[in-house]
């Protein structure tokens, strides 16, 4: 019934979604996993960059950055607004 995953960098400013997989790079990895983003948690993109740049995120009180290429290995469920 819910829809495919798609890249993270392809969801649009104020949509929320479920992380369904972490970018491939092992200290990438370990570095969200650190701050409590990890496959199952719910974020927020909060602003876009340029074509091409950084994503600004939201999980609760954190916020955080990822680069474009960092959010296109990122599978994630979109969320229903509101």
């Amino acid at each position: 019934m819910g829809a495919s995953p798609v890249p993270l960098s392809s969801v649009n400013e104020g949509q929320r979604v479920r992380i369904e997989s972490l970018p491939l790079h092992p200290a990438l990895q370990r570095r969200l996993e650190a701050m409590g983003i990890a496959p199952g948690v719910e974020v927020e993109v909060l602003r876009r960059g340029r074509p091409g740049g950084i994503l600004h995120l939201a999980c609760g009180l954190l916020e955080f950055m990822l680069r474009q290429e960092q959010a296109q290995e990122m599978d994630v469920s979109l969320l229903s607004r509101g």
